[in-house]
């Protein structure tokens, strides 16, 4: 048995026993009434880069994480959290198993005291992925899978489950979509599902109006569809990306259907971090290097576990070579172009790629 095998089958077994489908820390998976808002509300965008990470904080103390940004932002995620005052996260989301998106979870779950976690029902193969199982393991949690269409409350605030609809064959369309309610305000979380899944999203009927839209896949073309972009109808849109980024994100594709319906546009790349506040009627957006500042003035120091950190260094610079079989071109784990699953090899090195004749893909520049 080669040495991929073994480890794929002892992932797939770790995953079988730590994924659960029932809610834990009082955080309900069945539908509830919408509960009356109460105070501001905050949506903090993380300035991570080429990655996606989002803090959502509630007035009556309350805390929720969707994503973690790259294995590289783990001291920075981190310390942010804890200038922000945040002691425990009721709720997390690894929307899907890329390292862009859950890189520096594992450091979140070791540092804090951690509720719900949600993550679908989708594994990766990745060390990245196996330190963020290895975390949840460690702490005594589980993992709750989500189900389309179920609700829960989280500090006034109602969450509508709209994605993953079915199990997809690449991690991006596997991304947890989530709608937030608070008052009369919404907010729409993507993570990168792209258009086949936004196209099976809006094929339930769901109301996908929503204020705010966190556009899909960093602003790729292949997500926010013309007419996902109609029924979301937001005023405004928040691109998660990094200055000069090697996929030429957000793709001007995109740019173009959001200035076209007017909608404002706030990037991280171009402004920093971006908070988003609302009192459920009114919404306010405040970005830059401020934020920051304001809430280190106010913060308290935190020691993060010196483990944790090492385990970062050494995966920061981690990636995953995956070839495609059938046009012996190999990519990065992050690609857009990777081929489905069955067509799929995995490479420990960009020498063993090549030296099994497989030539650089032209889109990721692996």
């Amino acid at each position: 048995m080669t040495k991929f095998l073994k480890s794929l089958i002892s992932i797939l077994i770790m995953a079988s026993f730590i994924f659960t489908g029932c809610a834990t820390d009082g955080v309900a998976n069945d539908n509830l009434s919408s509960v009356s808002p109460s105070g501001v509300l905050e949506v903090h965008f993380l300035n991570v880069g080429q990655a996606d990470c989002s803090l959502i904080k509630f007035s009556d103390g309350s805390n929720m994480l969707i994503d973690a940004g790259n294995n590289g932002d783990a001291k920075y995620v981190t310390e942010y959290l804890n200038n922000q005052g945040v002691k425990r996260l009721d709720v997390v989301v690894g929307t899907h198993p890329h390292e862009d998106h859950i890189g520096s979870l594992d450091t979140v779950i070791n540092n804090f005291d951690i509720g719900t976690v949600y993550m679908p029902d989708d594994v990766a193969t990745t060390k990245t992925f196996t330190d963020v199982i290895d975390a949840i393991e460690n702490k005594g949690l589980s993992i709750t899978e989500p189900v389309v269409g179920s609700t829960f409350n989280l500090g006034g605030a109602n969450f509508t489950i709209l994605g993953p609809q079915k199990k997809y064959d690449d991690h991006n369309n596997n991304s947890i979509v989530l709608k937030m309610v608070y008052g009369d305000t919404s907010f729409m979380f993507t993570g990168d599902a792209e258009v086949k899944a936004e196209e099976d999203i809006m094929a339930k009927g769901y109301d996908l109006k929503a204020d705010v839209l966190k556009v899909g896949h960093h602003g790729s073309s292949t997500s926010t569809s013309d007419k996902w972009l109609s029924l979301v109808d937001p005023m405004y849109a928040v691109i998660q990306c990094e200055k000069g980024n090697d996929y030429g994100h957000p793709h001007k594709e995109t740019i173009q259907k959001l200035n076209a319906k007017g909608i404002e546009i706030f990037r991280n790349d171009e402004l920093g971090e971006i908070v988003i506040t609302t009192d459920g009627k009114n919404i306010t957006v405040k970005s830059g290097e401020s934020i920051l500042s304001e809430a280190e003035s106010a913060g308290t120091s935190l020691t993060v576990n010196q483990e944790t950190n090492d385990k970062n260094t050494s995966t920061s610079t981690e990636t995953t070579y995956i070839g495609n079989t059938s046009s012996k071109k190999f990519h990065r784990d992050i690609c857009e172009s990777l081929p489905n699953e069955n067509n799929r090899v995995y490479f420990s090195s960009r020498d063993e790629a090549i030296s099994k004749g497989y030539t650089p893909c032209g889109n990721c520049n692996p």
